[in-house]
């Protein structure tokens, strides 16, 4: 292959200007980096470990590789089969929650395997299907011993994975802290090491808004960014960097992505996963409506409490009531920014579809994962693994051959609208596979009387705030969340009107029978809403959701599949391409290349050289990993600032 090197960058739309300018003579290359980097991240015979939290958006792509690898739905036997193929998730440990636990309830729960524990409880079997319960990633340095016995297990959990299913190759999905990975590799077994083919990580950069580390990405140092460089390139194997944002997964909340997602993840989801999720966000709506309250009245901390205490039903809100009756959450200004539309907008979501991720805020970024991985066979035709130079310290990209580091990002006829629709349509390939074996959501008594208690609540809450002490707009907006409690996907999925049927419960009639969804608010958030018949913020169209028919791209063959969910209305495209500055070098960075209309620049290498009239190649950034700022890598090794 040819080398080459390419003009820095300092966002990802400037890089991937950069690349669509790329001269001919260095298009194959490229090409054939990329390819290459693909087919060994979803190669379909190799082992693929996943080190993973158990927040919703994990679970749901756990479930999209093991519906493939067992065949879920169309399988002859339920249960485990000699067929099946293998995974090992390293369930990272946690202080706020059990995720080793969680995920091996949700294998156990699709599989239908009798799991069986090893190692003193700390690796469970299920069949092929391996959980290791791995390190903790607040923990950066020390603790020695523990963090030998993790590497240890997860050894002796490898290397019988491999045997179990005649496999020789690794492909490591790594997560956004880098420190385990880096103690694995130095410290296991040679074999092992040898083993690797590849590594994805997931979530460590943000590169949609500049080239800069993510909020837990800003555990990393520079060192171990060098290092994983260091160790990939001894190894002679590609990193592949993946984040939802770069990838046009743009959209915070679910129900963008699972089609009637408050009804439907209770067919993903066993109760016992499902059930933290559901008191969380209703824990959460109540909070939102009584700081409403207490805004309009004046009255905060204990005064807010005390009217909680009096309107919500305390036999049905004591499982999860937390939040809400905790007088430091009603302190005045966290009242006043209710009346902010992020704050409304996040209401209206969890009014509609009350299932919340554990860790708010992070969008879905293990959605970024369902490109890769032995689900994801026609990766190649959606996605560019861009073979990349990153400069850590100078905040700043440019494509490079022969390279360690990869972008996983949208090819350039890509954009928001197809991403979306596609992502919809494979959650809907792997939502028939779990139905078929699972049946429809069986939703009972409790929780309706847990959703009553909550509509209850916040309709006194709401209801009788003074629109004349709230900002201009705002009681327009809240009507939305009052109105969602009631005819939003869960209290529809609760309380189907009558002449639906007596019970959702069994029934697909019910679901046919749901409110199309519409997805814009007007305060510039846009996910799925439902029901038809109430406007949007700004006037907009409705723009229904229809239901699937057949056949989709997502690579899980085997099997009727339905077809991508219609567009979004939100769609906005990938701005176009334009000209760029700048020019590529080949080889030792010799030759002459005109840089579109910006005159004649001797072959030089951008690492130190000048873009076409006279602009630095090196550009200062305020981002910069070098001097610390927003989110940063320093030199030193005294913290992310």
């Amino acid at each position: 292959m040819t080398s080459f090197n390419g003009p820095w960058s300092s966002d990802l739309e400037a890089f991937k200007k950069s690349v669509q300018s790329m001269p001919d003579q260095y298009k194959s290359s490229f090409a054939a980096a990329s390819k290459s980097t693909l087919e060994k991240v979803c190669a379909p015979d190799v082992l693929h470990i996943w080190e993973t939290d158990s927040d919703i958006d994990s679970l749901l792509q756990l479930t999209s590789v093991i519906a493939k690898l067992c065949d879920l739905g169309v399988r002859k036997s339920k249960g485990a089969n000699e067929s099946d193929g293998s995974m090992l998730i390293i369930a990272e440990e946690s202080r706020s929650r059990n995720n080793f636990g969680r995920i091996c309830q949700l294998v156990e729960y699709l599989t239908g395997a009798d799991g069986k524990k090893h190692l003193e409880g700390t690796v469970a079997v299920f069949s092929k299907i391996v959980i290791v319960r791995g390190w903790d990633n607040s923990i950066l340095s020390g603790q020695q011993e523990a963090l030998e016995k993790t590497v240890k297990r997860v050894n002796t959990a490898v290397e019988q994975v491999l045997k179990m299913g005649g496999l020789k190759k690794i492909v490591w999905h790594h997560g956004a802290v880098l420190h385990f990975l880096l103690q694995w590799i130095n410290m296991t077994t040679s074999p092992l090491r040898s083993a690797l083919s590849a590594i994805t990580i997931t979530g460590s950069l943000n590169l949609a808004d500049g080239i800069a580390p993510s909020i837990p990405g800003r555990a990393n140092k520079l060192p171990d960014l060098e290092r994983l460089e260091q160790f990939a390139k001894k190894l002679d194997i590609p990193v592949v960097f993946l984040d939802a944002p770069s990838q046009l997964l743009n959209f915070e909340y679910l129900g963008t992505y699972v089609y009637y997602y408050a009804y439907y993840i209770n067919t993903f989801l066993p109760a016992s996963l499902s059930r933290p999720h559901l008191h969380k966000a209703q824990d959460e709506l109540v909070t939102f409506a009584f700081r409403l309250r207490a805004a309009s009245e004046g009255r905060y901390g204990s005064d807010a409490v005390k009217m909680v205490q009096k309107h919500l039903d305390a036999g049905k809100a004591k499982h999860w009531a937390r939040m809400c009756v905790s007088k430091e959450n009603y302190e005045k200004s966290k009242c006043r920014a209710a009346g902010k539309d992020e704050a409304i907008h996040h209401a209206v979501q969890l009014a509609d579809s009350p299932f919340a991720l554990l860790a708010h805020g992070a969008g879905v970024p293990a959605f970024a994962r369902l490109a890769v991985g032995p689900a994801s066979a026609s990766a190649q035709d959606h996605y560019t693994a861009a073979p990349v130079n990153i400069a850590f310290t100078k905040s700043q990209i440019r494509p490079t051959s022969p390279a360690t580091f990869h972008i996983l990002i949208p090819q350039s006829s890509q954009d928001l609208e197809k991403v979306t629709s596609r992502v919809q349509g494979l959650m809907m390939a792997v939502l028939e596979r779990v139905r078929q074996e699972k049946g429809s959501p069986v939703l009972g008594d409790t929780e309706k009387g847990m959703w009553n208690a909550v509509v209850k609540a916040c309709e006194w809450a709401i209801g009788g705030c003074d629109e004349s002490k709230m900002p201009k707009g705002v009681a327009k907006k809240v009507g939305f969340v009052k109105g969602k409690l009631r005819e939003g996907t869960w209290g529809f999925a609760l309380n189907p009107p009558k002449d639906v049927g007596k019970t959702v419960a069994n029934n697909v009639a019910a679901v046919a029978a749901m409110p199309e969804p519409n997805r814009t608010y007007g305060f510039g958030q846009n996910t799925q809403q439902t029901r038809g018949s109430q406007p949007t913020y700004n006037g907009a169209e409705q723009q229904q959701m229809q239901m699937p028919q057949q056949g989709y791209g997502g690579g899980m063959p085997q099997g009727p599949m339905p077809s991508p969910v219609q567009g979004a209305a939100y769609a906005q495209q990938v701005p176009g391409q334009m000209p760029t500055q700048g020019m590529y070098t080949g080889g030792q960075g010799q030759g002459h290349v005109q840089g579109h209309g910006q005159g004649h620049t001797q072959g030089q290498d951008y690492g130190g050289g000048h873009f076409p009239g006279g602009q630095s190649a090196v550009l200062p950034s305020h981002r910069g990993f070098e001097h610390g700022g927003r989110g940063g890598y320093p030199q030193s090794m005294g913290g992310p600032w």
